[in-house]
């Protein structure tokens, strides 16, 4: 009886900390990024768009500030754009923009491929819990 009784007991207590977890468990948001053109001229300056893949009820917050580093042969980074508007603790839309620079010594007809990675915060907007995450990408550009 008494060994019946704990086994319950702690069967009981696995169930409620596996509900728990999964109440409060959120994937960290996809993203997916693209440059503003798809060909660049040496020297010249580009945009990459990144955007927020979120489950429901995920929201971007604005602090910790999101960090995004790329490389490449031929690119530099140049910093992000404002995203700070707005009234809320979090970015107004799901999309932020990146500025980059083609050096002057790319050669022309030749394609790069900028890699990097974006660190950003994300919270359940229900739950209040917040979490870090870290996304990787690559794209390609064309040299003119």
């Amino acid at each position: 009886m008494k060994k019946s009784l704990i086994t319950g007991l702690f069967t009981l207590v696995l169930i409620t900390l596996f509900g728990i977890s999964f109440t409060y468990a959120q994937s960290v948001p996809g993203l997916s990024v693209h440059p503003n053109k798809k060909s660049y001229a040496p020297g010249s300056s580009g945009v990459l768009t990144i955007k927020f893949k979120t489950g429901s009820n995920v929201k971007i917050p604005k602090d910790p500030p999101i960090e995004v580093n790329i490389s490449g042969d031929g690119v530099s980074g140049s910093g992000l754009q404002d995203y700070s508007g707005g009234d809320d603790d979090y970015i107004d839309s799901k999309t932020i923009k990146y500025n980059f620079t083609v050096s002057n010594d790319a050669d022309s007809g030749t394609s790069i491929t900028i890699t990097g990675t974006v660190k950003f915060g994300y919270c359940n907007s229900e739950s209040g819990i917040c979490k870090i995450g870290n996304k990787s990408f690559s794209v390609k550009i064309s040299v003119q």
